[in-house]
């Protein structure tokens, strides 16, 4: 009986059977309790372990992930982008073109009175030239000898006004 662990095999004990059983049976039970403890804690540290190794590794894990989604969408955000400022460079055509339009037609409403002017001037002109052409024709009625219808009328009234004057 040297060893604490071993089963008694000598009944000679009567009252104090008992408590020597408690004694041996719960230094097995510790025992078998140790092994298993050891056993979980082993597990535990195991996981713990895991657990920390993924928090390290997490953030490389989230960089990767992060690089992977930005080599995937990258070409089409740039694709994007070019349409964008194409899109952008058109409008901006546009706009300037309006621009250029309205301008022009505020200049048209303001130019009105330019306009009048110019007919005036037109009016005045064809006056001018219907006089210059009157006055040509006179004096080629004059050179060939055949009165003019128009100093004719003048004439006879001239005369009618004679008369009036002497009644």
């Amino acid at each position: 009986m040297d060893s604490s662990y071993s089963y008694v095999t000598d009944r000679t004990m009567q009252g104090g059977d008992i408590r020597y059983n408690m004694m041996t049976t719960s230094n097995l039970f510790r025992e078998a309790q140790d092994e298993e403890m050891e056993h979980k804690v082993k597990k535990v540290a195991e996981k713990i372990s895991e657990s920390m190794n993924i928090v390290a590794n997490e953030p490389s894990l989230a960089f990767f992930r992060i690089q992977e989604h930005v080599r995937k969408s990258l070409p089409q955000l740039v694709e994007q982008k070019h349409e964008v400022i194409e899109t952008q460079q058109k409008v901006q055509g546009a706009s300037f073109d309006t621009e250029y339009a309205t301008h022009a037609v505020k200049s048209l409403h303001k130019s009105g009175v330019h306009f009048q002017n110019i007919q005036e001037l037109l009016k005045n002109a064809m006056f001018m030239k219907q006089q210059i052409d009157y006055e040509e024709d006179r004096k080629d009625d004059h050179k060939m000898g055949i009165p003019n219808t128009a100093s004719i009328n003048i004439s006879v009234e001239e005369e009618e006004e004679e008369t009036e004057d002497q009644s």
